[in-house]
């Protein structure tokens, strides 16, 4: 990539993460919940993880793990799940009806996206999603490389 290209790149990615993040924040804090208990929601979505396995995606020690699956608990958004194979493994799920609320909240979002995407030919939609999935890729590296 250009210097030229890196110039109008940065300045671009950094407002729209910030705003990306702002919103979450916004959509969290209706919710009455922080922005990490709103991801590891997201994460979970409708499939069932270890606490473990959640807290590695989310960058969270065994601690700090207990403790959000405990509030997302006592708020009503998950329950753990006791193995019925080994009762030492305990997995973590989302309710659905709770999942739903939390959607409800990114319709407009999605309408508004949904009408913007119908903008691109087909082409340009599949070099926008492979941008996308190569930056998540980038993004994703490059924590593991801070940790």
């Amino acid at each position: 990539m250009s210097t030229s290209r890196l110039r109008t790149y940065i300045p671009l990615i950094q407002k729209f993460s910030a705003r990306q993040i702002l919103f979450h924040a916004a959509v969290a804090s209706s919710l009455g919940l922080n922005t990490t208990d709103l991801a590891a929601l997201r994460l979970l979505g409708d499939t069932s993880l270890s606490a473990s396995e959640l807290g590695t995606q989310l960058g969270l020690t065994g601690a700090a793990m207990t403790a959000l699956v405990d509030r997302l608990e006592k708020a009503g958004y998950v329950e753990r799940e006791r193995s019925t194979v080994d009762r030492r493994r305990v997995a973590i799920h989302a309710l659905p009806k709770r999942l739903r609320e939390i959607e409800s909240l990114y319709l407009g979002q999605g309408a508004r996206m949904q009408t913007l995407l119908s903008n691109y030919s087909a082409e340009e939609f599949r070099v926008v999603t492979d941008f996308l999935e190569r930056t998540t890729d980038v993004l994703t590296q490059e924590a593991k490389a801070l940790k």
